[in-house]
């Protein structure tokens, strides 16, 4: 009896453990999902902007946003897809696949010769990178915002274009760290797409719950 008594209790607590750790998966991805953090001269978007064309949103500082979430893509091309310090100068390039979250930084100059200097942290880790002019418009509109206007097809919206030469990025995990140059009024810009892991949905999470609530009631 005692034996039962024991299983039944322990079978119990493993249903409340699996219940309140999907609880705690569920609060985590709504909390944390996308961009989790900025440093220096740089500014995260809770919405993105309805544009991202010249003389629409300058600065300094430089601005970020989420783009899209759970983009299945089976191959595309990027510039960097490995952790580093890389330099505008040379367009490296790489190909990756699987499913992405895709974020953005951009930079447009106020007037004259202008950089900004910062960060920003992702939920996830980094997957690939893309500054080039022709990447980025060919990811426009596959990993671009749906309600954000981008300046696709402008050749001075890259970093490795600018005339400058001066942007670096560097890339350590989850977390991008660059120094952008533009120049303004001749449409200098350097906007900067990155591509994460994507972030467990609220429906996956719950299948992996159910998975467990289905272990606990075998052990009973």
């Amino acid at each position: 009896m005692f034996t039962k008594t024991n299983r039944i209790v322990s079978s119990t607590s493993h249903l409340s453990a699996v219940l309140t750790a999907l609880a705690l998966a569920g609060v985590a991805t709504n909390a944390h999902a996308g961009i989790t953090g900025t440093s220096g001269s740089c500014t995260f978007l809770a919405s993105p902007p309805l544009t991202a064309l010249p003389g629409a949103l300058m600065g300094p500082p430089a601005y970020c946003w989420n783009e899209q979430t759970n983009v299945n893509s089976a191959s595309t091309v990027v510039n960097i897809a490995a952790n580093g310090f890389y330099t505008g100068t040379f367009p490296y390039l790489a190909a990756v696949g699987g499913l992405f979250d895709s974020h953005i930084v951009h930079f447009d100059a106020l007037a004259g010769v202008a950089n900004v200097t910062g960060s920003v942290t992702f939920s996830q880790n980094i997957v690939a990178v893309i500054y080039d002019e022709s990447l980025l418009s060919a990811t426009d509109a596959t990993f671009g915002n749906p309600g954000t206007v981008y300046p696709t097809g402008n050749f001075f919206r890259s970093m490795n274009s600018n005339a400058l030469g001066n942007s670096w990025l560097n890339i350590a995990g989850n977390t991008l760290s660059f120094d952008l140059w533009a120049l303004a009024p001749a449409n200098y810009m350097s906007q900067v797409r990155v591509l994460t892991h994507a972030v467990p949905t609220p429906g996956s999470i719950a299948l992996l719950g159910m998975g467990g609530l289905a272990i606990a009631r075998r052990r009973r």
